[in-house]
């Protein structure tokens, strides 16, 4: 393939960040005349290809047309010199500084000092309320790395302390358990949905990391003295608690079963029956369609039961779902990503080939995408069955996951 001429993701970007350095007007970075049309739009190699210059967004600037054809290949550092000396020669004075880069205090890692660092993340507070670790990778955000975090405050918390935002806990086995006990005093009966910053309490993974000796929540609830809410249902008692539901039912769905219906949970019923299917069959309920009835915890459920059987580590993705008895799309729809669902589930997979973005590859796959006729996606959990980048990463660059299909769709409608 010929990477003689810029993409037309590189173009849009370049234009982009012309617009935003020049107040909203597209200008000649050389002779800064302002561009109005496409047609008076150059798009030039800063190192000329000829000599070695990339096709990058890095390497490429905004000509006008007299100023791209009177640089031919020439590299810029030689052409501003040879202009320079003829603007001399005709009599016109020059000063030192005309032409010299202007310092981008953003990419000078040596001129970071932390009153720079300060004001500009001082800054951002202002504008956006508060700030997150997210926020330093979003290249459109203009924060300095990440790293200038904890060289100059340690970390975030201590960060956001300084700047006098609201910090979040600071999680260790004994903050962890002192919290669990004082919130299992008030709500003995609290469940694994109520392990959310929301509650005061630390995300279930969070407290596996720091307790490895817990598999799940149940040991958790165990080891807090709190009894397991769970009814001691055998196959027999299963199927007369539900007969005797389907005398005023004609058909029990996933949301029936709960213990103020007097019925077991749709664990017990995976336990036992395998699929929704085959207990409703059993049971005499009418059956339900199979996208109505697989739930995330049945999801959990079959997992538990492969983990029993084969253990929790597996080599890749592939193997994983070859003994599982759910397509992947069924795992996407119900945790959003295979990573959430490998989380959740305290499964481990070895051989993992997780894809690193830049944003211009971002900008290239939804640009080609769209190129293609298909429709802005509508929901986030789309993104990966459509081969496109996750909304995690998406939201890296961007402060809504569809914020580039829009720019792309309207630029796309422009130049046709």
């Amino acid at each position: 393939m010929n990477d003689r001429f810029f993409s037309d993701t590189i173009q849009y970007q370049a234009v982009l960040s012309n617009l935003e350095k020049n107040n909203g007007q597209l200008k000649c970075a050389m002779c800064g005349k302002t561009i109005v049309s496409k047609s008076e739009c150059h798009f030039d190699h800063i190192i000329a290809y000829a000599k070695g210059g990339k096709s990058t967004l890095d390497n490429c600037q905004i000509l006008c047309k007299d100023c791209n054809l009177s640089k031919s290949d020439k590299e810029m550092h030689d052409f501003i010199l040879e202009e320079k000396a003829k603007r001399f020669m005709s009599g016109e004075t020059i000063y030192a500084e005309d032409n010299k880069p202007k310092e981008d205090i953003m990419t000078d890692n040596s001129k970071m000092t932390k009153e720079k660092f300060d004001e500009i993340v001082g800054d951002f507070i202002s504008k956006h309320g508060s700030i997150k670790k997210v926020d330093f990778t979003r290249d459109k955000n203009g924060l300095p790395s990440v790293a200038y975090v904890k060289k100059y405050y340690g970390s975030l918390n201590d960060l956001k302390i300084a700047f006098g935002l609201r910090v979040d806990i600071a999680w260790n086995r004994d903050i962890i358990w002192n919290t669990l006990v004082a919130y299992s005093k008030d709500n003995p009966e609290f469940k694994q949905s109520e392990l959310v910053k929301a509650s005061g309490l630390p995300s279930l993974p969070c407290i596996l990391s720091y307790y490895p000796e817990y598999k799940n929540f149940s040991d958790i609830r165990t080891a807090l003295g709190l009894e397991l809410n769970r009814e001691l249902w055998s196959k027999e008692k299963v199927v007369d608690a539900c007969k005797d539901y389907l005398k005023t039912h004609s058909k029990i769905t996933l949301k029936d079963l709960k213990k103020e219906n007097g019925l077991p949970t749709s664990k017990v019923i995976y336990n036992y029956f395998g699929t929704m299917q085959q207990f409703q069959k059993e049971v005499g309920s009418e059956v339900s369609k199979k996208q109505d009835f697989i739930s995330k915890e049945e999801i959990l459920s079959a997992t538990e039961v492969i983990v029993k059987q084969s253990g929790s580590t597996f080599e890749s993705r592939a193997s994983f779902l070859k003994v599982f008895p759910y397509s992947l799309s069924v795992i996407l729809n119900r945790f959003g990503s295979f990573d959430s669902f490998v989380k959740e589930s305290n499964i481990t997979i070895l051989n993992t080939k997780k894809a690193k973005y830049t944003k211009q590859e971002v900008d290239e796959s939804i640009l080609s995408y769209l190129k293609s006729g298909k429709p802005i996606p509508s929901y986030p959990k789309q993104l990966s069955s459509l081969g496109l980048p996750s909304s995690s990463t998406i939201l890296r660059f961007y402060d809504d996951w569809k914020e580039p299909f829009f720019i792309f769709q309207r630029m796309l409608k422009m130049t046709n």
